[in-house]
């Protein structure tokens, strides 16, 4: 049986979307509990790139529906357990260790913060030289040049200072946090902090992109704490 998210056995109903093939299921034994899709195997999963991005997608949208509903532990794409009695003895073997974590982080989400860099200010070397003007010639259009690869450089050491003093805020501001790899295009943090300061976080937001302007800041939908398991 296919398995989606463990979570502490609902004390009402929840309201359980369509799988990815058929209906979902909660499984539970003293007070821990397993959302699971019973009739789906590894081996039923899609096995063409479109349609295995699409149940991707919808394993993560399941979870998400969930997870609006009541803490949970995300469990990732394509975990299977071979029967019910094997799900039921993981559930009694990790009691202990999952609810204590479900303790841990009652109330919170995981937020993406993201910053895509920003292109220094427009300066090239038709700028350097009107157009009005004969076009740049020998010794003058390399110094336009090299002065224009200057101020390349200097906006890109501003930038990484900028990323690292950012992070830093952070970090001391949000002790649980968790610092994504970088990538040509973009940086992301991940912050892992009670639903009930996002309006807070969003406003911190707005002064932070005013202070980095090196970068366009942007805060992703609470979603399940998945890089804090």
């Amino acid at each position: 049986m296919y398995i989606y998210a463990f979570l502490k056995t609902p004390t009402s109903p929840l309201k359980l979307p369509q799988g990815i093939k058929g209906s979902l299921e909660i499984i539970s034994d003293q007070g821990l509990s397993a959302l699971v899709e019973p009739d789906l195997q590894a081996e039923d999963l899609p096995d063409t790139d479109e349609q295995l991005m699409q149940a991707v997608v919808t394993h993560d949208q399941i979870t998400c529906t969930i997870f609006y509903q009541t803490s949970l532990l995300p469990v990732r794409f394509g975990t299977c357990f071979r029967s019910k009695t094997a799900l039921l003895e993981h559930l009694v073997l990790y009691q202990q260790n999952y609810l204590h974590k479900l303790d841990q982080l009652e109330g919170k989400a995981e937020y993406c913060l993201q910053g895509v860099p920003l292109e220094p200010p427009a300066n090239t070397l038709t700028q350097t030289n009107p157009t009005d003007l004969p076009p740049l010639r020998g010794r003058d259009y390399f110094l336009a040049k090299k002065q224009l690869h200057h101020h390349q450089l200097q906006h890109q050491q501003q930038q990484a200072q900028q990323w690292q003093q950012l992070v830093e805020v952070l970090c001391q501001t949000y002790p649980e946090t968790c610092l994504a790899d970088s990538q040509p295009n973009r940086e992301r943090i991940y912050i892992l902090m009670p639903q009930s300061n996002e309006s807070k976080l969003q406003e911190q937001l707005k002064q932070w992109q005013s202070q980095y302007t090196h970068w366009q800041l942007s805060l992703g939908n609470a979603v399940p704490p998945y890089h804090f398991l």
